[in-house]
């Protein structure tokens, strides 16, 4: 009995280490994964922020579709720059978001004027 054990004990440990290496092999690439796809976001959305206040500071002249259009280009240039993909849709949400948000925020600051 002891013999046995002795000659399956080294295939069961190399068998067990090798599962053990598969399983921490997928479970850091799904860790790599969700952290890629974390910075990605915020690297957009910070992009994407940064361009809005570009396009609203130099393009004053235009309005409207030709603004959003001047945004949707510049960020996407931006972006895969940076090696970071990104939908044409994706990009318009993010893009009216932000707008949404300086235009919220600018109303809420000048509010906050006209009540002083």
């Amino acid at each position: 009995m002891e013999q046995i054990v002795e000659t399956i004990m080294p295939a069961v440990l190399q068998l067990a280490g090798t599962v053990l290496m598969c399983v921490a092999g997928v479970v850091g690439y799904q860790i790599k994964k969700a952290y890629n796809k974390y910075v990605d976001t915020n690297e957009k959305i910070a992009v994407v922020n940064s361009t809005v206040q570009y396009v609203e500071q130099v393009f004053t002249d235009l309005h409207g579709q030709e603004k959003l259009q001047k945004a949707i280009d510049r960020a996407s240039e931006l972006l895969t720059q940076k090696g970071i993909s990104v939908s044409s849709d994706e990009l318009e949400t993010l893009i009216e978001s932000a707008v949404n948000g300086f235009n919220n925020g600018y109303r809420f600051e000048k509010s906050e004027v006209v009540a002083e």
